[in-house]
Formats: structure tokens, sequence, C-alpha cells
């Protein structure tokens, strides 16, 4: 009998502790469902949430997002990269430099960019307006020798160029008024000079009316009268 009680003890025993281990298992899944229903059941309500605001016209912060990262990468590719300098940085780049000039203030700073813009874009009523265009030829006559040699070339080819468009619109216009017939040799020689290979610069100039072609010329004849006069003061 003493080798039997204590058997019995141990069985009962280890049948107790295993009910109580079951017990504690099933508790911890039930927790496990409750919340997974709950979080499921929170899901839904959002959706839903969602739903109506954007059929109300009220995206939600998804969509927002993606949206907004949409139109920034198609802004930065809308936005062309361009070289252009903007005409009102060369304005206030020539504005400073008359100021600084005048007072003696030396917060100028030379731009070899910015003068190239503008002596490209100078002959431009549209990128250089007329009160630019009056400080940039001061500008050019305080420039180096080597500069305003090619500044006073440019505007004698300008010049040139309105002075021989002007005469041959002369002799048409006179042609037409005494009804003269031009001779072949002239139509040759008037024809050779019209296949001479042109410029793209020159291709523009021709397409300009007759009021923008007079505007250049008088803008070139203004930098070469400027140039001969600063060359005597020098």
């Amino acid at each position: 009998r003493q080798h039997f009680h204590p058997q019995i003890t141990i069985t009962m025993g280890a049948g107790k502790n295993k009910n109580h281990r079951k017990k504690r298992i099933s508790k911890h899944v039930l927790e496990a469902q409750a919340l997974k229903k709950q979080t499921e059941t929170e899901n839904e309500l959002l959706s839903a949430a969602e739903r109506k605001g954007t059929a109300d016209g009220a995206p939600s912060a998804v969509t927002t997002n993606a949206t907004a990262e949409q139109e920034a990468a198609t802004t930065e590719k809308s936005v062309p990269k361009s070289k252009t300098r903007d005409p009102e940085v060369a304005s206030s780049y020539l504005s400073l430099w008359n100021y600084d000039r005048t007072n003696n203030t030396k917060t100028w700073k030379f731009n070899k960019n910015t003068q190239s813009w503008l002596l490209r874009q100078m002959y431009d009523f549209d990128k250089v307006s007329k009160a630019t265009f009056a400080i940039l030829v001061d500008y050019l006559c305080q420039g180096g020798d080597g500069a305003r040699s090619r500044v006073e070339e440019e505007a004698k080819r300008r010049a040139r160029r309105y002075k021989e468009w002007e005469k041959k619109a002369q002799q048409e216009e006179e042609e037409e008024k005494g009804d003269i017939d031009e001779t072949e040799e002239a139509k040759e020689k008037t024809e050779s000079k019209d296949k001479v290979i042109q410029s793209a610069e020159d291709v523009v100039w021709k397409d300009l009316d007759d009021h923008d072609k007079r505007k250049e010329y008088k803008r070139a004849r203004k930098v070469l009268d400027a140039l001969k006069a600063s060359s005597h003061t020098k």
C-alpha cells in the first residue's frame, strides 16, 4: 500500500497541471482572436470613412501625398533647363554697375556670363529695353580694347546690312514706279547676293518688319557714335 498511494498522487497531480495548462492556452488564443477581430473592425470603419471623404470631394491623406508627388515630378520635367539669363538679372547687373560707378560703393562684381548674354541680346528689343541699352552703351565704352573692337565690328556689320537693304528697297520702289525692266545681268547679280549663305541671325533679321529693322540700325549707330566719342577721351 505504501507504494500504491504515491503513484496515484503523482498521476492526479500530473492531470491537474495538464488541465491548468490547457486553460491558459485557451485564454491566450481567445484574447488574440478578440484583438484580431477588433483590428479588422477598425480597418473597415477607416476604409468606409475614406470612401465617404473621397465621394464628398475630400481625398485621403494617401491620395493627397501621391498626387503631390506626381505634380512635383511633372513640374520638374516641364521646366526646361536653360542657360538663358533672365533679362531682369542683366538689367540689375547694369544698374548696379552704373550706381557703383557714380557712388563708388564697390558693391558691383564683374560677371562674364551676364556680359556675354548682353552682347548677344543687345539688339533684341524684347530682352534689352531702351533704358537698359542706354546703360549698356556706357558700359561697353569702359571696356578693354579687345571687347570694344568686337562690339564695334558687330555694330558696323548691322549698320551696313541695313543700309544695303534700304538701298535695295529704294531701287525696287523706283523700278515699280518707273516700270523699268531689270536687265538679266542685274537680276543675276541680285540673285547671287540673295543666295549667299546666311546665318540664323540674318534669317531672323530678314523677317523683321521695316520699323524693327530701322530700330536695330539706330542702336548700331548709337554704339558706333559712343565708341568713337569715348576713344577721343581716353
